[in-house]
């Protein structure tokens, strides 16, 4: 009963803060999409300026990475290494560029995070706002060159100087495993900033995770961040990222709370279907008990009434 508890506790919990942030945050900005058809046509063009590194970033805590992931990794660089230059952060090296590079954030908040997976997230942020280029997560495959998503974005935006890119989740928000971006594009400099304020024990694991520096908070950032035709973030639809990506196992930051998660979350029309049925059984109990009861009060009054007028 107690895990059926925490199940409730922390469903509860997700659908309010999206609900937060999708009906109490309007957007500050329209959405800009990139779309199939935006791929189609300037994915070969080489017109545009080239305003994004050709850099490709990946993270693990040792350059020794799982078998798990040789494959997925070897498909990025063998995909992408004529055109671009790939770079893979220790966690060391991480912690180093950001104590070099934002020493305030890195002293008030980096090493005073409870979770490794939250000095992961923000080390991306920080990564892409002084370097730029392409951060993508190691359990993610590819064999489509990734030139045609940057051309893309500069064609789209040929005399914007700042540009950047995330995927859209499947049922609501932004994803963090791939992040394309400029240099010193003023949304990074913005969740940054932002980072120290959403610094909280959010109730349980998973949760503190996404809200603190995670897609829920790169959701919530991107939503408040105003657009101009300088500044440009664009979202690349979640059908299209999932038809450039393969993905292997992940989710090496996952607990108990996050397994339930993804569970209910993989059976949510199961599991939807299964509270239905239960909530007009219980339905129909309660108008059978109401009906029960009032008959039987009913026959309670007339029974009385006849002996009174005896």
């Amino acid at each position: 009963m107690l895990i059926n508890f925490r199940i409730i506790r922390l469903c509860i919990l997700i659908l309010i803060i999206i609900l937060l942030i999708k009906f109490l945050f309007k957007r500050s900005s329209s959405e800009k999409y990139l779309i199939e058809k935006d791929l189609l046509t300037y994915g070969n063009v080489s017109w545009p300026k080239q305003r994004i590194p050709r850099l490709i970033h990946q993270t693990y805590k040792t350059y020794d990475i799982p078998p798990v992931w040789n494959r997925s990794v070897q498909s990025i660089i063998e995909t992408n290494f004529q055109d671009f230059q790939y770079y893979r952060w220790t966690h060391e090296e991480m912690r180093l560029f950001v104590q070099k590079y934002e020493p305030k954030f890195y002293r008030k908040v980096y090493i005073n995070y409870k979770y490794e997976m939250q000095r992961i997230d923000s080390f991306r942020y920080v990564l892409m706002y002084h370097l730029g280029g392409i951060y993508i997560d190691m359990d993610n495959g590819s064999n489509y060159p990734l030139k045609s998503v940057l051309r893309t974005m500069e064609a789209l935006d040929p005399y914007s100087p700042y540009l950047a890119l995330f995927p859209s989740e499947d049922t609501f928000g932004l994803q963090t495993d791939f992040l394309i971006s400029t240099s010193n594009h003023p949304l990074f400099k913005q969740m940054i900033s932002n980072l120290d304020s959403f610094n909280h024990n959010y109730l349980v694991h998973h949760l503190t995770i996404l809200l603190s520096a995670g897609p829920l908070y790169a959701t919530f950032q991107e939503r408040i961040f105003k657009q101009t035709n300088q500044h440009v973030v664009r979202i690349l639809h979640n059908q299209i990222y999932k038809s450039i990506f393969w993905k292997t196992n992940g989710g090496t930051w996952f607990e108990r709370d996050t397994l339930i998660i993804l569970y209910i979350h993989k059976n949510r029309y199961t599991i939807l279907r299964y509270f239905i049925v239960i909530l007009i059984f219980i339905i129909i109990l309660f108008i059978k008990h109401r009906f029960v009861s009032m008959k039987s009060n009913f026959i309670r009054f007339i029974h009385i009434k006849f002996h009174r007028n005896k």
